[in-house]
Formats: structure tokens, C-alpha cells, sequence
């Protein structure tokens, strides 16, 4: 099995599973933010795809990120974007000042959805094997100092994904919806 199959149904369900998450919300409730947590639902989500399409195209494509190739900061404005530029650090009254449209966010998470599919789709399995080292995640995470091309992808563009989506839910229950319609 390529690496492009491997990741195929869960890089196309991560980034449609949004739409799903977020049908009925209003935009108060996308923007608002649990006592408990700085994150409100539009901010998790941004960062949780501008983080995945910054870090694959810096770290293994080496090529501009969807987010640079396709001009999509008219659409998702952030003026405070942290450093690096999805979010991290940010504090909860910046968080506060972003507001973002929903459809723009499903529309971005599905661009670099597919863009994650054609570079998966670009790769060998020896590309897929080649060790990628992760010296930022040493102190943190010791067992992921470094990673198979192929699992750099399923961490970031699933595992990270799925986090924040988890967040979402989380934030759903605190506004008293039900997280996933499961």
C-alpha cells in the first residue's frame, strides 16, 4: 500500500468532519470561549489546518504552504497570528479578536486536505520511510525527536487534526450541544 493510500479516507474525513461538527452552531457560539479554555471554535480550527499546511510544506515538502500559494489571508485575516504564524502563544484576548467565516475555514481545511493527498500521493514508500528529524519536539515529546516521512504526515494531518477537532466537541458540550452525532 503507497503512502498516499495508507492516508487516503482519513485525510479526506479530517478535513470534511468540520462540516459536520459545526452544522446548526451560530456565530456567537464559534466564537465563544469556555472560562476553562482560551480557544473559542473558529480559532481551533484555523489553527489546527494552518499549523498542518504550514508545517508539511516547511518541514517535508519544502515548498510554499496552501496558505501562501493560494493568497488565502483576504479570506482568514488574522492580524496577530503568533509565531509561529498559526496561533501558538497566542493569549485568550487575542484569540477573542479572531473572527473568521465558517465557510472559508471548511473551504481552507479542505484545500489543504487535498494538497496533503497529492504531495502523500507524491511518495515513494522508501520517501515514505526517509527519517525526518523533529529536533522542536525533543524537550516536549522525547520519543518523537524524529519520525518516518510518512509518519510526520499521520501526525500532523491526523493526529494533531483530530486533537483539535476533540476540542471542538469538548467546547460543544460546554455550550451544552452534542460534540459528534454518534
Amino acid at each position: 500500500m503507497s503512502v498516499g493510500d495508507y492516508l487516503r479516507k482519513n485525510l479526506h474525513f479530517w478535513h470534511w468532519y468540520p462540516r459536520l461538527l459545526c452544522e446548526g452552531l451560530t456565530d456567537d457560539e464559534l466564537h465563544w470561549q469556555p472560562e476553562t479554555n482560551p480557544n473559542h471554535i473558529v480559532f481551533t480550527l484555523w489553527h489546527a489546518y494552518r499549523s498542518e499546511d504550514e508545517i508539511i510544506h516547511g518541514l517535508l515538502a519544502r515548498r510554499p504552504s496552501v496558505f501562501t500559494r493560494d493568497n488565502w489571508a483576504p479570506r482568514l485575516p488574522v492580524k496577530e497570528p503568533g509565531n509561529p504564524p498559526y496561533g501558538t502563544g497566542l493569549e485568550r484576548d487575542q484569540i477573542a479578536r479572531i473572527h473568521l467565516d465558517l465557510d472559508d475555514i471548511f473551504a481552507y481545511a479542505e484545500a489543504v486536505g487535498e494538497a496533503m493527498q497529492e504531495y502523500a500521493d507524491s511518495l515513494s514508500e522508501a520517501d515514505g520511510a526517509e527519517m525526518i528529524p523533529l529536533p522542536f519536539f525533543k524537550q516536549v515529546y522525547p520519543m518523537l525527536d524524529e519520525m518516518s516521512r510518512a509518519e510526520v504526515l499521520n501526525f500532523f494531518c491526523i493526529g494533531h487534526t483530530a486533537e483539535h477537532l476533540g476540542e471542538v466537541q469538548y467546547i460543544k458540550g460546554l455550550l451544552g450541544k452534542i460534540g459528534a452525532p454518534l
